[in-house]
């Protein structure tokens, strides 16, 4: 459990910027050495750099954020943007701002045009804009995405189960939720429960192979490697999936499958 949610973490930083407070730079140009054969492949191109400047807004709307200052927040993202126009995690961070001060009209407008241009999902997008149009459409209660951020920063797991807990019984149709309690369960059984819970809420794509993925994890935990292994496959090389999501099931496909802690001796 454990390394599936370290290997979902890290591809969720190659998504988006959630897990670090600014993108890497670009690499730096290599030294010319030998002239390259006439008949090489053509280079593949590649993203412009981020403006400084844009990289220096971005941070101080960070800054602004963390200290629960949202409107100017959002005032520094919104020059990021207008300094990067493609750059896409200073319209991330402005859905997210607005999430948090509870505009939800503005951040399913922010997350909505986010879509728009990263069809295949940005970091945690999908499943924030699956959320908010749940909201919209009054199958959850407003403010649940808000209050689900906010559980997410609690360092107590207990606490942090218990609220989980409580926020699908106000919240039965919200889908991080359960997702959070089906990655966290240790027993299999309720494991699998939950996970069957959560698909059925019919979650957006990335939510849905994730969780796929986490079925395929807890049949190679029980020993069914082997049908374990060919869903993990299936998953990789399955096209309408989410990069996100294809990436790890690739990955989990060469690591070896944990195992249930061992029954205490008698």
């Amino acid at each position: 459990m454990r390394r599936f949610l370290a290997l979902l973490a890290t591809l969720a930083c190659t998504g988006g910027c959630s897990c670090q407070d600014k993108p890497r730079p670009p690499p730096a140009p290599p030294v010319a050495t030998a002239p390259a054969p006439a008949l090489s492949a053509p280079a593949l191109p590649t993203a412009p750099p981020i403006p400084p400047e844009a990289m220096a807004l971005h941070m101080q709307g960070r800054a602004r954020g963390q200290e629960g200052q949202f409107p100017e927040a959002l005032q520094f993202f919104q020059q990021a943007q207008a300094a990067a126009p493609d750059w896409l995690i200073p319209l991330y961070d402005t859905g997210y701002t607005y999430v948090l001060m509870g505009d939800t009209a503005q951040a399913l407008a922010t997350f909505e045009q986010l879509d728009a241009r990263a069809p295949r999902g940005f970091s945690e997008s999908k499943k924030f804009l699956d959320s908010l149009r749940r909201e919209k459409a009054g199958t959850v209660p407003p403010g649940t995405l808000r209050d689900f951020l906010a559980l997410r920063q609690l360092r107590d797991p207990k606490q942090a189960h218990q609220k989980l807990v409580a926020l699908t019984q106000r919240a039965p149709q919200f889908v991080p939720a359960w997702q959070e309690l089906a990655m966290a369960e240790e027993n299999i059984a309720k494991a699998r429960t939950l996970v069957e819970k959560t698909l059925a809420l019919k979650p957006d794509e990335e939510t849905r192979g994730l969780l796929l993925v986490h079925q395929a994890t807890l049949l190679r935990r029980e020993g069914q490697e082997e049908e374990g292994q060919r869903r993990l496959r299936a998953l990789a090389e399955d096209p309408q999936l989410p990069p996100s999501v294809t990436g790890l099931a690739k990955d989990l496909q060469h690591t070896l499958p944990e195992r249930p802690p061992a029954a205490p001796a008698p």
